[in-house]
């Protein structure tokens, strides 16, 4: 009997391919088809060994952006290994450029597009040994210039991908995608999504069925996968109120919002009704830039954004994650750094400057040379220039995004970059993240150890592996320094707040261990202290983090047994 395994890697282990689970649950009725996940740790010899150990006599791979190059590794080994086996080929990264892989990969077919049923119609040719005349299917001598649709009532009526037995106990821990919708209508130049301009809805029973399960069954973490959640205002609102209705602690659900779309009573709906921390929208804003935007044939009304930005933020139930891109047409640094200052100004949680890559397929990767862009020639395509953004700018941008991972986006500094940002020269955002990157990689540049690479190639933007959570903190303290801006106190409680139980000491410790150790043991015999606020002598001498303020004077740090709780004491001699 033809064995078939599908399979893909992911980019993390919380990661879940929806994708490989709706090619199964469309075709293990028909025949012996399994789906395996695998990471991008995960070293490709011991996948193709994993793979082949099954017996099976195909193999279907998920290609995507961020994986494309270990895919290509493990088609080669595959085939080395046993060259009769079948290698068939789909996700995004295959879809729009089939040719080339057929004439550069050893595989056998490639599946374009949506490829639920397609793949039941390949696999029934290869089993009864029928010509593969199907749309969307493309092997050598036939490239196929069909993107398979697939019918979403009749995915509806399958078996549900979301309800799998071997997902149950894990779910827990992964990150869940979920799609109530296909396609975009809009255009943007550079994004895959524009390719399918019609957009198309799962019935909203099958929805609210699926979501119930994952709810009842403790999913965390659940992201919709449509690419603007709110483009049908009805759609949007009857989701919006399921999940409300069933909202459960410690879930998260996350949304790709379009925000000039989003409706005033939309907004207070949500400000109002809304526990706090449970949705977050990404909103892409790309760019300010208005002549960039009609160059992506972007639509944007920045005003209109603006303001329901700043309504949802003044909210402050949804946690906000805001993208710009870097190396759209027609925009300068000078301009870069307006955008990125326009979109900062909201104090959002999360503020991403993201880099242009040139995906297979989009319209902006075949009108490249008409902006004088250059880009890398493997996955991810990144830009590295264009006609009026040179190399060294990109890198000069790179720094930047990275400091701003670390200090804004990782939530680890939060009460001292609000405070910063605050006191730093108004409007400046971009500048004073320029500096802290300056002043970060120019120390970096002359420190030696083992380094990994980042996002660019480039011998600046590497990290070296084993750079600690003190590091950071005494690179932003002697910043802080250097600028004359007292926030110490600050940042030792940002400090202390990424521990769940007392840490040793942090980056300035002003005490020794030894006296440390018998300033706690002297609180913890002060009973009277201890029974006006509660509290017990292993408590303190167990628990409690203490900094001097003057002489006699000692700031006591408690870490409480609720891991997310501390709260902070003064005792005095």
């Amino acid at each position: 009997m033809m064995k078939v395994m599908l399979a893909t890697i992911n980019a993390k282990y919380i990661h879940t391919s929806l994708a490989m689970r709706l090619l199964y649950v469309a075709n293990n009725n028909r025949f012996d088809i399994d789906f395996r996940e695998y990471t991008l740790k995960d070293d490709t010899e011991r996948i193709a060994e994993d793979l082949l150990a099954t017996g099976c006599d195909i193999v279907g791979l998920g290609v995507y952006i961020w994986n494309v190059r270990q895919c290509q590794r493990l088609t080669a080994l595959l085939k080395a290994k046993q060259p009769d086996l079948i290698i068939i080929l789909g996700g995004p990264e295959v879809t729009y450029e089939p040719s080339f892989f057929l004439d550069n990969w050893p595989v056998d077919y490639i599946v374009s597009g949506e490829g639920e049923f397609v793949l039941g119609e390949l696999l029934e040719a290869i089993k009864t040994h029928r010509p593969v005349d199907i749309e969307s299917v493309s092997y050598r001598g036939h490239i196929s210039p069909t993107i398979a649709q697939a019918d979403l009532a009749q995915i509806a009526a399958l078996p549900s991908p979301y309800k799998l037995s071997e997902d149950r106990e894990v779910m827990q821990n992964k990150v869940v995608y979920m799609e109530t919708s296909r396609g975009c209508p809009f255009r943007c130049s550079y994004c895959l999504a524009s390719v399918e301009k019609q957009v198309r809805y799962f019935p909203l029973a099958y929805v609210f069925d699926n979501l119930d399960y994952l709810i009842d069954n403790g999913v965390r973490q659940l992201k919709f996968l449509d690419r603007t959640f709110n483009l049908n205002q009805q759609h949007a609102s009857a989701v919006f109120d399921f999940l409300i209705n069933r909202y459960r602690p410690n879930m998260l659900c996350q949304f790709e919002i379009y925000a000039d779309l989003l409706q005033e009573k939309m907004i207070d709906y949500l400000n109002t009704q809304l526990p706090p921390h449970y949705f977050r929208f990404e909103i892409g804003i790309q760019s300010t830039s208005e002549s960039t935007n009609k160059a992506i044939n972007r639509k944007q009304d920045y005003h209109l954004l603006a303001t329901n930005i700043r309504k949802l933020a003044e909210g402050g139930k949804i946690d906000l994650h805001l993208d710009l891109i870097a190396g759209l047409p027609y925009e300068s640094f000078a301009q870069i750094v307006q955008s990125f200052n326009d979109v900062f100004a909201f104090k959002a949680k999360e503020v991403q400057l993201g880099f242009l890559k040139m995906l297979r397929g989009t319209e902006l990767r075949q009108h490249a040379a008409i902006y004088g862009y250059t880009y890398d020639d493997e996955a991810p395509y990144e830009v590295t220039s264009h006609a009026g953004l040179s190399e060294a700018e990109i890198d000069r941008l790179r720094r930047v995004a990275y400091t701003v991972e670390k200090y804004w986006n990782s939530g680890r500094f939060v009460r001292t970059m609000h405070a910063l940002v605050n006191s730093y020269e108004q409007g400046k955002y971009f500048e004073l993240f320029d500096e802290l990157a300056t002043r970060f990689f120019a120390r970096l540049s002359s420190s030696d150890g083992a380094c990994e690479g980042h996002e660019s190639k480039s011998e600046i933007t590497r990290m070296p592996r084993q750079y600690q959570l003190e590091d950071t903190f005494r690179d932003l303290h002697n910043f802080l320094l250097s600028k004359e801006i007292d926030l110490f106190t600050t940042l030792r409680t940002d400090y202390y707040h990424c521990f769940s139980t007392r840490p040793s000491g942090f980056w300035e410790n002003t005490l020794d261990k030894k006296t440390r150790k018998r300033l706690l043991h002297e609180i913890g015999s002060d009973k009277d202290w201890l029974n006006r606020h509660h509290l017990t002598r292993k408590l303190i001498e167990k628990r409690t983090a203490i900094d001097p303020i003057s002489t006699n004077e000692y700031q006591l740090t408690i870490f409480t047994e609720d891991k997310q709780e501390k709260y902070s004491l003064v005792w005095k001699r």
